[in-house]
């Protein structure tokens, strides 16, 4: 019944004007669940977290250069995904989930066969590119 608790006393703090004058640390009074699950693995913080559009993976990127897959129905590390040389600031699935772009520090843009966990074809690009949206991708592959 913690997490009760902490509900009633957030409402009480809602109507009474909140934390908003007080130090108090968000985690103390914003009711949540357990965590389900600790993923851990990266060396560095990580810098995105998506999810696959058709199966129970989730693959993470992090400024350690690598990109992670994760089952998240069981918690468990599937793979590694390595080929960039600096911090990975972004990634994207295709609308298929066959396909997975990732950016990075290191002036390139990845295209990743997401089957065969593969890295298919690497763009070098002039500037630093920091995003790499489904729109995109999809010109990328046509």
């Amino acid at each position: 019944m913690e997490l009760e608790s902490k509900l009633n006393e957030a409402k009480e703090e809602f109507t009474s004007g909140g934390p908003l004058g007080q130090k108090r640390d968000p985690k103390e009074w914003i009711p949540r669940p357990p965590e389900k699950y600790a993923l851990s693995g990266h060396r560095s913080p990580v810098t995105r977290v998506i999810f696959h559009p058709v199966f129970s993976v989730m693959v993470s990127a992090s400024e350690d250069a690598t990109i992670k897959v994760w089952d998240y129905e069981t918690g468990d590390f599937e793979r590694t995904l390595k080929g960039h040389t600096d911090s990975v600031q972004d990634i994207s699935f295709d609308h298929s989930g066959k396909l997975l772009a990732s950016c990075s520090a290191d002036m390139t843009i990845k295209l990743w066969d997401f089957q065969g966990f593969e890295c298919i074809r690497t763009m070098h690009v002039e500037t630093g590119f920091h995003h790499v949206g489904q729109a995109g991708l999809e010109l990328l592959t046509s």
